[in-house]
């Protein structure tokens, strides 16, 4: 696994062992940022999330989500992820691309998240399929301060799992790639 684009393009990314994490594929990854780019057409300003803000990647895995986006501009991002072990080849990833200014990791469920600082700009949720995280996660992280109206949501799941069934959800995009669904969306509550 590797940087596909940016300023760490190419650089390659340690992974947990194990079928427990299931990286975004590249591909996967050099299409979804190629969306997010041009992310600011779903704001009435100038605001892009990918560029304006902190990045939550929460159930990161190897956090190949969250350091795509540092490479690409992100100005910072924070890993969430329950697993000892996901949490320190994160570090390690951080430690590799010597971002450790912009980065930051932490072992959390973003089912029952910390309270936040500040709201991030942008939050990838790419939970275990099968299991219906993803509404109960945009909740939880909304109620906690991490989402507001102008956060944007990038959701992975597989395309038999259920849709993102909240009132306040607004989808603003949606791909299929295989057995992986991409949902983009704001939770505006």
């Amino acid at each position: 696994m590797r940087i596909v684009g940016g300023t760490h393009r190419g650089r390659l990314l340690n992974a947990p062992e194990g079928r427990e994490t299931r990286p975004t594929l590249d591909r996967v990854r050099e299409a979804l940022f190629s969306i997010l780019s041009h992310a600011s057409r779903w704001y009435e300003d100038d605001f892009n999330p990918l560029f304006d803000g902190v990045i939550l990647d929460a159930f990161a895995g190897s956090g190949a989500l969250g350091l795509e986006a540092i490479s690409r501009g992100a100005e910072r991002a924070v890993f969430f992820d329950n697993d000892r072990k996901a949490i320190a080849i994160i570090e390690q990833n951080i430690d590799t691309l010597r971002i450790a200014d912009q980065a930051s990791a932490r072992r959390a469920d973003a089912t029952k998240p910390p309270r936040a600082s500040t709201p991030a700009s942008m939050v990838f949720l790419d939970p275990p399929y099968g299991k219906d995280l993803i509404a109960p996660s945009i909740t939880a992280l909304a109620q906690a301060g991490w989402i507001d109206d102008n956060t944007l949501i990038v959701a992975e799941r597989d395309p038999r799992d259920p849709e993102i069934a909240l009132d306040d959800f607004y989808l603003c995009d949606s791909r299929k790639y295989g057995r992986c669904q991409i949902d983009i969306g704001r939770f505006i509550a």
